[in-house]
């Protein structure tokens, strides 16, 4: 599932901008959520919630402007995709100081719209993003968002980089482990997965991941662990 959010100050581009992703989704066979947002700030209370923002560049009277917003973005989920709205088409180059994915000029013109939607959905295939299912939803993440995975028998627990977020899913640890294609995660117990990226210090017994995360590491795999983090550090 493709989770959107459509932040801008004007009720009638939000509704427009949805009714243009609702008609894409349906004619593309994509699953998807669509929440709208009139500020920038009540965005960033459940912005890690979503794949996708269109966000505005002026929001007038009802809080920060685009850039201050996609900075913050930033700062709590650097993979986040933003596409800005704007009508200022003076401000694209300012834009790509926050990494946007792309700039739309307002009004809103389908035919951009859909080949931008288009490339996104081409950059979940580049990326090394997997599709885990959870909740009865198939859900698109980064491998890179992923700082471990927990199994719990037939099912297993995502935790992504931020370690308030985690998703439940309802395949086995294994089953999720096939579809890694990093070579950036070690099997380092039965019951966990951990993306080597996010190892800050390591014991005989334990690893100790970003944000403080402890997770075990068993006696038989050590040394494996030892070997294949020293291999990950030289390649990056």
């Amino acid at each position: 599932m493709i989770k959107i959010a459509i932040c801008d100050d004007s009720e009638y581009i939000r509704k427009k901008n949805e009714d243009l992703l609702v008609k894409y989704t349906i004619q593309k066979d994509i699953d998807c959520k669509i929440k709208q947002f009139e500020n920038g700030e009540s965005l960033l209370e459940e912005v890690d919630d979503f794949n996708l923002v269109f966000l505005d560049y002026q929001f007038e009277d009802k809080g920060a402007d685009g850039m201050v917003i996609a900075k913050a973005i930033r700062k709590k989920n650097a993979d986040i995709t933003i596409i800005f709205l704007s009508s200022y088409t003076n401000i694209v180059y300012e834009t790509f100081e926050v990494a946007t994915f792309r700039f739309l000029p307002k009004p809103l013109d389908e035919e951009k719209l859909y080949n931008a939607m288009d490339a996104f959905m081409d950059s979940l295939k580049n990326e090394k993003t997997i599709c885990v299912k959870s909740g009865g939803e198939n859900h698109f993440i980064k491998e890179n968002q992923i700082s471990y995975i927990e199994g719990d028998g037939k099912y297993c627990i995502i935790h992504l980089i931020n370690k308030k977020n985690v998703i439940e899913c309802i395949e086995t640890l294994a089953a999720v482990e096939e579809k890694i294609n990093s070579k950036n995660f070690f099997r380092c117990h039965k019951s966990f997965l951990i993306n080597m990226k996010y190892v800050d210090s390591y014991t005989h017994n334990d690893l100790v991941l970003q944000d403080d995360e402890m997770v075990a590491i068993s006696r038989q795999r050590y040394k494996l662990f030892k070997n294949a983090y020293a291999e990950y550090l030289s390649r990056v």
